[in-house]
């Protein structure tokens, strides 16, 4: 395991985790611990990407990009350097894009274990 990431190279190099090439967010995981795991998640696809992890809490940081981001009823605009806190089972996510691209760190706890279905996606019309 290495102890010290570069997250500007992963951003560089991004390499998405097979099982999220087909969902709106892709994600490279880059780190598991006994009790947490951490990912760079993007996105660029039209639409939104609202969604639930019922199982896990989760902490974002925004690397790169802005964006409407909801969390249960609040819609906030966000962007490099902000940190957004999500309760299990609380439906989040983009809203709409303000650039191109979003970046994030997300981090969940407890271990996101990636031969379960951990995300459940809103349907859309």
């Amino acid at each position: 395991m290495n102890h010290f990431i570069d997250l500007h190279e992963v951003l560089r190099s991004l390499q998405v985790d097979p099982s999220t090439a087909q969902d709106p967010v892709k994600r490279m995981f880059i780190c598991d611990g006994e009790f947490l795991t951490a990912n760079i998640a993007t996105g660029g696809e039209a639409g939104g990407a609202i969604h639930t992890q019922p199982a896990h809490d989760e902490i974002v940081i925004v690397l790169d990009g802005e964006a409407e981001f909801r969390v249960g009823d609040e819609v906030r605009q966000i962007g490099p350097g902000h940190m957004v806190f999500i309760p299990r089972n609380t439906p989040h996510g983009r809203v709409k894009l303000r650039t191109p691209k979003l970046s994030a760190l997300s981090i969940y706890a407890p271990f996101f274990d990636r031969s379960k279905k951990n995300i459940v996606w809103e349907e859309r019309a």
